[in-house]
C-alpha cells in the first residue's frame, strides 16, 4: 500500500497490534464515503474498546487521492489513516477481501458551486468530474493477526455497530 507521498506502508505497521476496520472508497465520492467515516467516528466514540481499534480508508481512485487522503480522513477523525495502492496492487488486494470497485463514466462536466449571493464573496468555483467510483459499503473488521473477521454491510447504525464491536473485541482479543 502508500501513502500521500507515495511510500510504501504495510498493513502491519499501520495496525500495531490492533484491530482494524477497512473501508474502501474514494474522497471525491459525494455521498456514501462521507457519510460511513462520519458514522465510522460516531462510533468510535461510543465504543469502550475503541482504543484497540484503527480505521484504514483505502482509496479506489488513487489517480485523484494519493496526496490528500489524510486530509480526506483527518476531516472525520485524525485517527483514521488514508492510504492506497498502485492499480494492479489495489485490484489484487480487493479480489482477495471480495471488494467490488468498478469506474463509472459519466458525461465531462463541470459542476458550479455558485457564492454570489455572500457579500464579501464573489466566486464560482469549477470542478471537472468525468468519473464516479461504484464500490462496496461495508466496513472490513480484521483482527490484530489482519485475519478476516467480519463484514458490517449497510445500514450502518453507530450505536448497535458500537456494541457489537465491542462484543467482539472484548470476546475475540
Amino acid at each position: 500500500m502508500i501513502d500521500d507521498g507515495r511510500n510504501i506502508v504495510l498493513l502491519s505497521d499501520v495496525a500495531k497490534d490492533k484491530w482494524s476496520i477497512l473501508y474502501f472508497g474514494y474522497a471525491s465520492c459525494p455521498d456514501v464515503c462521507p457519510t460511513d467515516l462520519a458514522t465510522l467516528n460516531q462510533t468510535l466514540g461510543l465504543m469502550e474498546e475503541a482504543n484497540k481499534l484503527q480505521v484504514v480508508f483505502v482509496s479506489v481512485d488513487p489517480k485523484r487521492d494519493v496526496g490528500n487522503l489524510n486530509a480526506f480522513v483527518g476531516r472525520f477523525n485524525t485517527g483514521f489513516i488514508g492510504l492506497s495502492a498502485e492499480e494492479e496492487v489495489l485490484a489484487a488486494m480487493t479480489k482477495s477481501l471480495g471488494v467490488y470497485h468498478e469506474v463509472e463514466k459519466t458525461k465531462q462536466r463541470a459542476l458550479t458551486e455558485n457564492h454570489s449571493q455572500h457579500k464579501s464573496m464573489k466566486m464560482t468555483m469549477k470542478k471537472n468530474v468525468n468519473y464516479l467510483i461504484n464500490h462496496t459499503a461495508s466496513y472490513l473488521l480484521l483482527n490484530p493477526n489482519l485475519e478476516l473477521i467480519g463484514l458490517l454491510t449497510n445500514p450502518h447504525r453507530a450505536p448497535k455497530m458500537a456494541k457489537a464491536l465491542d462484543l467482539i473485541i472484548e470476546t475475540l482479543d
